[in-house]
């Protein structure tokens, strides 16, 4: 545990005024850790219970019915933490919140979903005989429903990964859903939270480096994200628990909850080689597009990607993404909000190189960004074996035509050569991006970042290696040279050294890839797509029923 950050994290939530705490977090924080009764803190948590009674704290162009979800998450805690020290009248604002109103969000992606049907299962918990007008059901009930909700909703995701993959922003609300439950739930689920809990750590660890930073492909991430990873999420969780950064954000659940990772983390932790390959498989999220959104039965398919990690650089990014079947309502979500491929330059997080189509539609105008995701056009295509990443673009009439990657010139030496950028970072890590339509200049507020690709039909090859691995610059650039990049633009087939891809395949050495994925498949962890059981060298983590952590060793002795 770090132990200066989590005393850091404290300190931010404590100090100043309220001001902006649209959920309550600083004011329960306040409640919290502070001994005098804090009139300030009551009143924003007043304010916070009252959600749906008032203008909404971000201002217009919101709507309450937006994220009342985060709010009643929070609620939670001030409730179950707080219940003796609170004035009535705010208990009875809490309850009325959820006994009132409904709270769901009428957004269902995967932490929106899991974070309502945590709060209003504790909350049930709690008052087994209060009546929940909006579900016309008691607490009691309520709690049932939610319990077996919950339950298929943490196996789904032990056995078929989590949709909003390695989302540096919203894994943190996932994450802070089951301490909750960690928390306040009875058991058996605060154990299966605990699980869970342990497994997204160890899905974490294996697709970071060292220092915390996240390589390669990314599910729901923005686009400040896709340049910095430091700014909030996972990475506040690999340095509050592992790591030494003490300068990032704050979050309220990571710092007030009872939970610690388990030993076997720790293990695994403490196993990783010096350089390993992560496989992964995610299941495709279904929701539909219309607001109020709606669950749809979950369809077929997954999401498999791949990163490769060593100390000087991180690559990877989705290998395949199978498509929607034909006429699913969900088929709208593919590629929404997704960071495709990525190279990562260690030891700092800000060499980050990867391309890009750019859009701007979507139904909030953000999802097909400037940056990231490529919803409702689904151009991109991508691959990655070992220190090699590809991607195809096939770009539709109706869209901008051109791709773009994004290149830190100002800490790279980089030499533009025809179709190729060739980088050198740190004077001993050799990277090469390879454009089949050419590289012309980036938007002119941009050019300290940005190169662009003309035309509709693209193949990009990105290479990275070290002068240990590959001798001197100019043997690296004849080794790419020799890989003869070349892209097919009538069968849109890409081919590099020993691999191909195209909208059919994947082919390494000719032998076609097979996927999905395993659920994953790492040196320190793995499990079998949609077993829901997940290995370590210490432990077997079994989610079937209600889950069981079971010890190698006892298991062994008991034989």
């Amino acid at each position: 545990m770090n132990q200066v950050l989590y005393e850091r994290i404290k300190k931010e939530l404590l100090e100043g005024e309220i001001g902006y705490d649209p959920y309550g977090e600083k004011a329960i924080a306040r409640l919290l850790w502070k001994e005098q009764t804090d009139e300030e803190a009551i009143a924003g948590l007043n304010r916070a219970a009252k959600w749906f009674e008032l203008p909404h704290p971000k201002g217009q162009g919101r709507f309450l019915q937006g994220e009342p979800d985060f709010v009643a998450h929070k609620l939670i805690r001030a409730c179950y933490s707080l219940e003796d020290r609170l004035p009535k009248q705010t208990m009875e604002l809490i309850h009325e919140f959820f006994t009132k109103w409904d709270f769901e969000s009428v957004y269902k992606s995967e932490n929106h979903m899991l974070l309502f049907h945590e709060a209003r299962y504790l909350y049930a918990l709690r008052y087994p005989d209060a009546l929940f007008e909006p579900y016309q059901m008691k607490g009691a009930e309520m709690a049932a429903v939610d319990r077996d909700f919950l339950q298929e909703f943490i196996r789904f995701r032990a056995q078929r990964g989590w949709a909003e993959f390695d989302s540096t922003g919203y894994g943190l609300e996932v994450f802070a859903a089951l301490l909750n439950l960690y928390d306040f739930a009875d058991e058996p689920m605060s154990r299966y939270a605990e699980m869970s809990a342990n497994v997204m750590l160890l899905d974490m660890i294996m697709d970071c480096s060292g220092q915390g930073f996240y390589g390669g492909a990314h599910g729901r991430i923005y686009e400040r994200y896709a340049f910095s990873f430091r700014l909030k999420g996972m990475y506040l969780l690999y340095q509050l628990y592992f790591g030494e950064d003490e300068t990032c954000g704050a979050c309220l659940e990571p710092a007030a909850s009872t939970f610690r990772p388990a030993d076997y983390v720790y293990a695994v932790l403490r196993a990783r080689p010096e350089r390993w390959e992560n496989r992964e498989c995610k299941h495709l999220h279904s929701i539909t597009y219309q607001t109020p959104h709606r669950q749809v039965p979950q369809v077929p398919g997954s999401i498999s990607k791949r990163t490769y990690i060593t100390p000087d650089y991180m690559i990877g990014g989705v290998t395949w993404q199978d498509d929607y079947p034909a006429g699913s309502e969900a088929a709208w979500y593919a590629h929404h909000q997704q960071h495709e491929w990525e190279l990562t330059i260690l030891p700092t997080e800000d060499i980050r190189i990867f391309t890009h189509h750019p859009g701007s539609c979507g139904p909030e105008g953000k999802e097909h960004g400037y940056w990231t995701g490529d919803l409702f056009c689904c151009c991109g295509q991508f691959f990655s074996e070992g220190n090699v990443a590809m991607a195809t673009y096939d770009i539709p009439e109706s869209e901008e035509g051109f791709i773009h990657a994004s290149v830190p010139f100002s800490r790279l030496e980089v030499v533009r050569e025809e179709n190729y950028l060739w980088m050198k970072a740190h004077k001993r890590v050799y990277a090469a991006l390879w454009f089949s339509q050419g590289i012309s200049d980036g938007r002119e507020d941009l050019r300290e970042k940005e190169v662009r690709s003309c035309g509709r039909k693209h193949g990009v090859v990105c290479v990275v290696s070290t002068r240990e691995e590959s001798g001197s610059f100019s043997a690296f650039q004849e080794m790419v040279r020799a890989g003869h990049p070349r892209l097919d633009p009538d069968t849109m087939t890409l081919t590099y050294s020993n691999l191909m891809m195209n909208r059919k395949e994947r082919r390494v050495n000719g032998e076609t890839v097979r996927f999905p994925y395993e659920t994953y498949d790492s040196p320190c962890v793995f499990s079998r797509w949609g077993s829901g059981v997940i290995e370590t060298a210490e432990v077997i983590l079994d989610f079937d029923g209600w889950g069981r952590v079971i010890r190698k060793k006892e298991a062994e002795w008991s034989e």
